[in-house]
């Protein structure tokens, strides 16, 4: 028997279907409304408010331009840039705000950030002045050789606990040596008295 003939399970239920596009008669009675219909009028009547919206900012621009730049029939037009500056002139409250924008964008600058400096010639020779991590590990290396100078004249608490260890070392390995010095001379008038000794029997 191959895999997968046999008997099929047979699904029950199979989901549950609701119309959610229910609109209700005069009577109070629910009659369905095709779903896709209904999007299209809820998109059309978003459409007419956002036209609507446009129209009057379009109308409150052409309101302010003409404020700005009262009717004069024989002038040419202005530029954009003329009636910006003229916008700014009638309405010094707009320019107060644009100071604040402005003293707010430096208020965001990174104070962290680096900004790389310009160099000028005479100070390309000259030594850079070195980083704090630098210093700490000249200042550490200069203290180690003082010590070692200072160690080596004999000056520092080591140096003399070692020194005064070295000469009690030296003191015993000379009293060791004229001990051993001693014993041998024991030892060897000792051998010529035995032989002295046996030279006589004989």
């Amino acid at each position: 028997m191959t895999r997968g003939s046999g008997k099929f399970k047979t699904k029950r239920g199979g989901g549950r279907s609701f119309s959610r596009n229910l609109q209700l008669d005069e009577n109070g009675t629910a009659y369905a409304v095709d779903k896709w219909s209904a999007r299209d009028k809820n998109k059309s009547e978003s459409d007419l408010d956002e036209e609507e919206e446009e129209e009057e900012e379009e109308e409150e621009e052409e309101s302010e331009d003409e404020i700005a730049a009262p009717s004069t029939a024989g002038q040419p037009e202005l530029t954009r840039a003329e009636r910006k500056a003229a916008k700014k002139q009638a309405d010094p409250k707009k320019k107060n705000k644009d100071e604040e924008e402005d003293s707010d964008d430096s208020d965001l600058v990174n104070p962290n950030r680096v900004t790389a400096k310009s160099k000028k010639l005479s100070d390309l020779n000259a030594p850079e002045p070195l980083s704090r991590r630098e210093r700490l590990a000249k200042e550490k290396q200069e203290a180690k050789d003082r010590y070692w100078k200072a160690h080596l004249a004999g000056k520092t608490d080591q140096a003399k606990a070692d020194l005064a260890r070295l000469a009690s070392i030296r003191k015993e390995r000379e009293e060791a040596q004229a001990r051993r010095k001693a014993e041998a001379e024991a030892k060897a008038a000792e051998i010529e008295a035995k032989v002295k000794a046996q030279g006589r029997k004989v």
